[in-house]
């Protein structure tokens, strides 16, 4: 058993060990080492969740292939169905997610609130993979959209597809007083082309939305997700991957000890086809 421990310890320091820098984050080890996070200058070192699902799996023989459904295995791998092509993009991009994701913000939204405060859509204590939510601020209700697909980044100069339905669905949306926020691991040096990608795809055709860019080097997603929270009462986030609802999932060992947080897909989070277009290869 000490063995084990020494082990055990001997291969959290190996991950630390090499992470030596002026900007070097925290590594909150989770029980049964389900989350190991290492980071240096906002460059962290990920373990993706397809291969700690693949090792899991090799650790465990008693779960075989043919007890993995379609949706077991897609929980493992992370992301929601590939994107569609314009041709199909009416009929397929609210039956993919959109539809749930835009309901629910407008009847959370209309929801006469009582007593006790919303929750939002950040977790409470990400590294405790409990699921509990944070409460809203007292700001005005806001939903975020991620732009950047599956694995990648956007372009510099993307194009965004999206079809008119949901257009005028987040059109409604706005004017009910919704905030809508949008968001991408681009610099913010290319705001303009970002901004010209939702205009000409009439996802924000008037330029009304709110941008979430990378400001400086180091930045990171999950540092703009809480800074909209702050200022308003984030109700849901869109996006094509669950790394899209909290970076914690970039760092996770055994992706079966995330399943509680399973219980927020569909109430807070939501698995939509991405908007980047398919034609075009995304920044890596």
């Amino acid at each position: 058993m000490r063995l084990r421990r020494f082990l055990l310890a001997a291969g959290v320091l190996a991950l630390a060990a090499p992470l030596s820098g002026c900007v070097a984050a925290a590594i909150p080890v989770v029980a049964g080492g389900a989350l190991v996070r290492t980071g240096t200058d906002g460059k962290d070192a990920k373990v993706s969740a397809e291969t700690a699902a693949k090792a899991s799996a090799a650790r465990s023989p008693a779960r075989s292939t043919r007890d993995l459904s379609r949706d077991d295995a897609r929980l493992l791998a992370g992301s929601a169905p590939s994107s569609l092509s314009l041709s199909n993009a009416k009929r397929g991009y609210m039956v993919e997610g959109f539809a749930d994701f835009l309901s629910f913000a407008r009847d959370t939204a209309a929801a006469v609130p009582d007593e006790a405060p919303r929750k939002s859509a950040l977790l409470a204590d990400p590294a405790s993979l409990s699921g509990e939510r944070k409460f809203c601020s007292q700001g005005p209700p806001a939903v975020l959209i991620e732009l950047d697909p599956s694995g990648g980044m956007l372009p510099v100069q993307p194009i965004l597809q999206a079809d008119r339905t949901l257009a005028d669905r987040l059109e409604g949306l706005r004017q009910s007083g919704m905030e809508i926020a949008w968001i991408s691991g681009q610099s913010a040096a290319h705001a303009d082309a970002v901004r010209e990608a939702l205009t000409t795809a009439a996802l924000d055709p008037e330029s009304r939305d709110t941008l979430l860019l990378m400001r400086y080097p180091g930045d990171r997603k999950q540092t703009r997700r809480e800074d909209l929270a702050r200022r308003a009462c984030l109700l849901a986030i869109a996006g094509d991957e669950r790394e899209d609802f909290d970076e914690l999932y970039a760092y996770l060992v055994n992706p079966e000890a995330a399943l509680r947080l399973e219980n927020l897909i569909g109430d807070g989070w939501f698995l939509v086809p991405p908007l980047h277009s398919s034609d075009q290869r995304p920044t890596q």
